[in-house]
């Protein structure tokens, strides 16, 4: 622990280029979220309350789902950077317009992973290699549910509870668009490391949000319901494409 420690102190750091791309990344997709504000008359004045309120929740979302990541790299002795994808935040944007507002399209970026020589001295699988990659990308996703998990209790505790519903949401919308396995995203690593595991996290995210929606709210049944997906994938699809022994 206490080497841990002393790397957070060391090492934990966000460079110039991650803090613009991580303001830039949060100002796109407060927009998207606030494009529409639900109001049946546009009024200036409200939608600029609600695009700031936006960029409070968002940013929270956002740093916290990087500050995951990077936690969990210096554990292991990696670093991680963030990096914005321009592309997927112009896509996020044409669906905002086409939509007007109704359909968000979350694609923000992901991390490029950097191998600390003397950090890694003893580490079993020593240098970067896929499985490592993924169990660190997972990290922010994973980060995200615990905060999503931790407002909506707040809300149901009375406090704030149009706020933290909002946090709660936003922080469920987020893990599931990062962990999309697609280029530049969070999922495409867990997705190339393990498929299984893949289909196991991805299941409980998809799990908590149908209990979300149902009014329930448990971390252990969304991971049951990760755990029969995980099932399911392997009698039905990874033995079938696996040669067997």
């Amino acid at each position: 622990m206490g080497e841990f420690t002393y790397r957070v102190k060391r090492f934990f750091r966000f460079s110039p280029r991650e803090v613009f791309e991580l303001a830039v990344t949060v100002i796109v997709l407060a927009f998207i979220f606030g494009y529409n504000d639900k109001q049946e008359v546009f009024s200036i004045s409200y939608w600029l309350f609600n695009f700031v309120k936006m960029i409070i929740i968002v940013a929270i979302a956002v740093v916290l789902h990087e500050v995951g990541h990077k936690l969990a790299s210096l554990y292991v002795g990696m670093r991680s950077e963030y990096q914005m994808w321009p592309t997927g935040l112009l896509i996020g944007i044409l669906f905002t317009f086409i939509s007007n507002g109704k359909w968000y399209i979350v694609l923000p970026g992901g991390i490029l992973l950097h191998h600390m020589a003397i950090q890694r001295l003893g580490h079993f699988r020593y240098g970067l290699n896929y499985f490592t990659q993924g169990m660190l990308a997972v990290a922010g996703p994973m980060a995200n549910l615990i905060l999503a998990t931790f407002f909506k209790t707040l809300s149901l505790f009375g406090v704030f509870p149009e706020f933290f519903d909002t946090m709660t949401f936003i922080n469920l919308y987020y893990a599931v668009f990062t962990m999309l396995p697609l280029p530049r995203l969070d999922g495409i690593h867990l997705f190339f490391a393990t498929r299984l595991i893949y289909v196991f996290f991805y299941g409980s995210l998809l799990g908590y949000i149908i209990l979300y929606s149902f009014n329930f709210y448990s971390l252990v049944f969304a991971f049951l319901i990760g755990g029969v997906c995980w099932l399911l994938f392997f009698l039905y699809v990874e033995k079938k494409i696996v040669p067997q022994p």
